[in-house]
């Protein structure tokens, strides 16, 4: 085949790849508010993880203009690859010291790889607050073991995707109102708590937590 084949070749799956997705979207199959400019993206990230079009509009979402996997569309991408030979999860801990850990086995690796996420995790980046963590904290917990286990695991298969829920959390923390505890010592911290008019209502419950001990 030449190269003017070649090229002729591509453009015409392109052309068809186009005519599917405005089918789609014609057709009603599309997630409210997805620009015909959007499920195209979607397709193509979908497509390079090896998902079929319908997978990847429902299983995928643009963040700032980047792809991102729904929690639970990641484990359907990295057991389609047949690298998985065995997985499981455990949760420890109650509370504010709950955690999920989430163990997972490669094809010719003896060894099961493990990632732990906990709530205090969650805390320390200023996410717990979020009303899905609130109303979800053992889902979110599982959410982000196993996303974080499997995108360590398996890089290949994953890229450097992250999930629609870390992405969302991490554009939480960068709308977050600055805390003025975060720069203080310790011993300075526990002096402006003293002084309730001087902390924003956004971090009461930090004032609660971070109290001098008796």
């Amino acid at each position: 085949m030449n190269e003017l084949q070649k090229i002729q070749d591509e453009k015409q799956i392109v052309d068809m790849q186009k005519e599917k997705i405005r089918a789609l979207y014609n057709g009603g199959l599309v997630p409210k508010g997805c620009s015909e400019r959007e499920v195209y993206a979607r397709i193509v990230a979908g497509a390079e993880m090896g998902m079929k079009p319908l997978q990847a509009l429902n299983g995928i979402a643009m963040i700032n203009g980047r792809p991102t996997l729904h929690s639970d569309s990641i484990p359907c991408v990295v057991m389609a690859s047949g690298l998985v030979t065995g997985m499981h999860y455990k949760f420890t801990g109650e509370g504010d010291n709950l955690a999920c850990t989430f163990y997972i086995r490669r094809k010719g690796v003896e060894e099961y790889q493990e990632w732990t996420y906990s709530m205090q995790e969650a805390i320390e980046a200023g996410i717990a607050n979020r009303d899905v963590w609130k109303a979800h904290k053992r889902k979110m917990l599982f959410n982000r073991a196993r996303s974080w286990c499997m995108r360590n695991t398996f890089p290949d298969v994953l890229g450097n995707i992250y999930s629609s829920d870390e992405a969302e959390d991490m554009e939480y923390i960068k709308q977050r109102p600055e805390n003025p505890l975060d720069n203080l010592s310790d011993e300075e911290r526990y002096e402006a708590l003293e002084l309730d008019d001087s902390i924003p209502e956004e971090f009461a419950e930090e004032k609660e937590n971070n109290e001098e001990p008796a």
